[in-house]
């Protein structure tokens, strides 16, 4: 199979210049090996030709984005650190990000130690529905397998659009008016259930229970707005669809070596760059002293700063080809514990974390203090879903303290300094961003601003 990935107008930014995102190379395991070689007319890929070539190329954009996504909010929360010496990069763990954006707004998603999440994000969203709005033109006649490729087409589109709002405080799509993440949520469950119903047509079960797992996912954050009343409809629905998601399901976005923008840089990051470790959180979990086997983490070489001894290795990824989890039975599972929890009693939510800790050997969690549930669900959602893109809006919907907290000195604690016995500091303090400004790469450049 032929990968080819498409020419985009940064619809997010109203930008002038298209973006080029990649030329593939032959063969379906390269979707993601070839760096972009120069922009590309949007009419070069209109037609029933190039419409599966638009398809990977969706796929291509989102993986890349993806893997940003995942390093930043995992610097912002505590699943990650900075290990590097380019102050440039660290914002992302100094919790510093300005409305003007800098380079989470404008870089590249590929950067080693300056990466970007909004302009990736918002190629890839528009790249999935130019595809859709393409292949609803054609016949099935025009293009085999006509069907699947919009069903994929549409739940990169509910993924990238559900990303959007989980992560950003306020969005705007296509150069429309600005969005709270709860009107960003609503377009994405309609992604998400364009996909299921093209999926069931082409009898795609993969693609299919993805979007479930997704818009459970989104109506879950519907039915439980930050600062507002649980919304039990919505919590039902959500739990429905987590509930028709078979054990043992899991949907992987794929990686590749031969091109920057094709990898895995999760782990290049920590493991071949060592610009990023293990946050201190993370790097001995155990249940009632047992090692938890979700967070496997070893302790590897001193940090690129040359001043962090010991940086800890996430084991989750170990090569560049390394896929990652977009959607599976375990995130099905808390989505469906969570709901319980409000719906039904607490102690109907025990059955599925102990399911969970069945699956790898953990003790049974126990307990029937309603507090306490929810917190274990809390911390069940961090230790299954380490690493998967979670984190950064449980942040924002179970309002996780900061550690550190905001206004203390960033710094490198003297105990973690190479031959050292006092904190090193990096400069600045701490801040306290959770969800990311909307840019001004976006406020300047839209006419509804």
């Amino acid at each position: 199979m032929q990968t080819m990935v498409s020419k985009l107008m940064y619809r997010g930014a109203r930008a002038v210049a298209p973006v080029a995102l990649l030329l593939g190379a032959a063969g379906c395991s390269d979707l993601l090996d070839q760096a972009a070689p120069s922009r590309i007319l949007e009419s070069t890929l209109e037609g029933p030709a190039a419409a599966s070539l638009m398809v990977d190329g969706a796929q291509a954009a989102f993986g890349c984005a993806f893997q940003a996504y995942i390093t930043g909010f995992g610097l912002i929360t505590d699943e990650l650190e900075d290990t590097q010496l380019a102050a440039a990069g660290w914002d992302w763990d100094r919790r510093s990000m300005l409305q003007a954006g800098g380079n989470y707004a404008t870089a590249a998603c590929d950067g080693g130690q300056q990466f970007g999440v909004y302009a990736p994000m918002q190629t890839a969203r528009y790249t999935a529905n130019l595809a859709l709005t393409n292949l609803a033109q054609y016949s099935d006649a025009q293009v085999s397998g006509r069907t699947a490729l919009m069903a994929r087409a549409a739940l990169l589109a509910g993924y990238s659009t559900l990303l959007l709002g989980e992560g950003f405080c306020s969005m705007a799509l296509d150069g429309g008016p600005e969005m709270t993440p709860a009107q960003v949520f609503a377009v994405a469950e309609g992604k998400f259930t364009e996909a299921i119903t093209h999926a069931g047509a082409a009898n795609n079960t993969a693609i299919a229970n993805a979007a479930r797992v997704g818009r459970a996912r989104t109506r879950l954050n519907l039915a439980k707005l930050p600062g507002q009343a649980v919304v039990n409809a919505k919590l039902t629905e959500a739990r429905a669809d987590a509930a028709a998601i078979p054990a043992g399901f899991v949907y992987n976005m794929p990686y590749a070596t031969n091109a920057s923008y094709s990898r895995n840089h999760v782990f290049t990051r920590n493991q071949e760059g060592r610009t990023i470790g293990v946050a201190p959180r993370y790097q001995a979990m155990t249940f009632n002293g047992v090692p938890d086997p979700r967070v496997v983490v070893a302790v590897g070489p001193t940090g690129q700063d040359n001043l962090t001894p010991n940086l800890y290795i996430a084991r989750k990824y170990n090569s560049q080809a390394a896929a990652i989890p977009l959607a599976r039975y375990g995130e099905a599972r808390l989505i469906m514990a969570e709901a319980d929890y409000h719906l039904v009693n607490p102690d109907a939510a025990v059955s599925y974390i102990n399911e969970l800790h069945s699956a790898v050997s953990l003790p049974a969690f126990a307990s029937s203090d309603a507090t306490a549930i929810m917190n274990q669900i809390i911390e069940e959602r961090s230790r299954e879903l380490f690493l998967e893109s979670q984190r950064g809006y449980d942040y924002i919907r179970f309002n996780v303290p900061f550690d550190p907290a905001a206004g203390v000195s960033f710094q490198i604690p003297q105990e973690r300094v190479t031959g050292g016995t006092a904190n090193r500091p990096k400069g600045g303090v701490y801040g306290s961003v959770r969800c990311l400004p909307l840019p001004d790469v976006e406020r300047n450049n839209n006419p509804n601003f």
